[in-house]
């Protein structure tokens, strides 16, 4: 755990900043606060994970007991922008499901996403497993409605729509990491079957309720770290509760470190052992936030956190409670896929964040509310972006391009509280 009443570990002249599948070298002539989190845990045995999966679940059954009662398994993982350890969990759960002669199915939790190529499916279960199983992937597609089953609609107004594929099996195994998520308090858990394997208008009106429409914001409950009264949160666990008749559930949480090995894991009940994840993940995660700085030096964490802007705009949202008014943001974000999403893209037509609001009120689209997000991160703070992004894009949605280090430098020697945050992603600022 890490003690966050200690002061900032100052950083030295060189500065490693991951961007892509890069590590930049950032050169300053004076020292700055970095604000990160020193997890203390070692990376799981194999040992280690078979016992929290047998005799650790959470107000559940053990893992092979779970497998005994099944009929049909449909394993959900999350897609290749999340780091879960997927890969060091398949091996045991696929030898125990062939031991008891049962059959099983994957499906990838892309909601609204692109499906997965095959080097990323083959980089999620490991080769040798996708060389074997190819044959076993269900695949996701949120627009295509033929391909769901209607379960009802929750007191929200939810439309619960999920994949087929669920229906078909009796028992469901999520695996998946547990990090913060900007408008559902976490991700992990239950979103692997909402939004993951959910039909785009279910997505839409669960994603929606982040907005409150009578005071015409964000809903203030609806933020990084907090479930209580969050009703995205609550709508997703009502949609599931819908859905849950005839069906198991075993949920596999996963703490990562930033190389994306497992520190820690929780498994059991899908909403009980979720819970038990958020409080670890707090317990390494949360950093003092009292001190305020006029510029950030902020890293998404390089790939897959930077893939696109969809992904990396969570980083600059989770700095947030970190910086004085008006500050100043260096982002290396590379976004070797653009923008990640063309109602995010075309968004950005819109001049203010208030024309945004407006019209998601009248006409809510996934993913535009992520545009109208960032809007608001990009007017209230002077955010300048190292990445693949032009110039034009950068000023489109209202950064400012930055291509030489050398200001970066330029910046830090004016500035008086300068931080540097390598691994966004990994922190909570409270």
């Amino acid at each position: 755990m890490t003690d966050t009443n200690e002061p900032c570990q100052k950083s030295a002249g060189k500065l490693l900043v991951a961007c892509g599948g890069e590590t930049l070298e950032l050169h300053l002539k004076k020292a700055v606060d970095v604000i990160d989190v020193d997890i203390d845990k070692k990376t799981l045995t194999d040992e280690q994970l078979v016992n929290k999966l047998e005799d650790d679940a959470i107000y559940s059954y053990g893992l092979n007991e779970i497998i005994e009662d099944a009929n049909n398994i449909l394993i959900i993982l999350p897609d290749s922008t999340r780091k879960s350890g997927a890969e060091r969990i398949l091996p045991k759960l696929i030898e125990d499901i062939e031991k008891q002669g049962k059959t099983f199915h994957f499906i990838i939790a892309i909601g609204t996403h692109r499906p997965a190529t095959e080097d990323e499916l083959k980089k999620i279960v490991t080769p040798e497993l996708y060389a074997k199983y190819s044959d076993k992937f269900i695949e996701h597609d949120s627009d295509n409605y033929d391909d769901h089953d209607f379960y009802g609609i929750t007191k929200r107004k939810t439309t619960v729509l999920i994949n087929k594929a669920y229906r078909e099996h009796d028992t469901i195994i999520t695996i998946g990491s547990v990090s913060y998520h900007y408008f559902a308090g976490y991700g992990g858990g239950r979103k692997l079957i909402m939004p993951g394997i959910a039909a785009k208008k279910s997505i839409m009106g669960n994603h929606k309720l982040a907005l409150d429409v009578r005071k015409r914001q964000r809903h203030e409950k609806a933020v990084t770290g907090n479930l209580k009264n969050n009703p995205v949160h609550d709508d997703i666990v009502e949609s599931i509760m819908i859905a849950r008749s005839l069906h198991t559930f075993f949920a596999i949480n996963t703490l990562v470190d930033a190389d994306g090995d497992i520190i820690d894991m929780t498994c059991g009940d899908i909403f009980m052992s979720h819970l038990k994840a958020a409080d670890i993940l707090d317990e390494m995660s949360v950093v003092d936030a009292s001190k305020k700085y006029d510029l950030a030096i902020l890293s998404a964490g390089g790939f897959p956190k930077d893939i696109n802007m969809v992904q990396a705009q969570k980083s600059l949202d989770r700095i947030v409670p970190l910086l004085a008014e008006k500050a100043k943001v260096v982002f290396f974000a590379e976004c070797k896929d653009g923008y990640g999403n063309s109602f995010f893209k075309e968004f950005f037509d819109k001049s203010t964040s208030e024309e945004m609001l407006n019209d998601l009120l009248d006409e809510y689209q996934i993913n535009r509310q992520t545009a109208y997000n960032l809007k608001t991160k990009l007017e209230a703070f002077d955010v300048h972006l190292y990445s693949d992004f032009s110039e034009a894009d950068c000023a489109r949605m209202g950064f400012t391009k930055i291509t030489d280090l050398a200001d970066v430098a330029s910046m830090s020697d004016k500035a008086e509280n300068v931080a540097f945050i390598p691994h966004a992603y990994n922190i909570f600022p409270k």
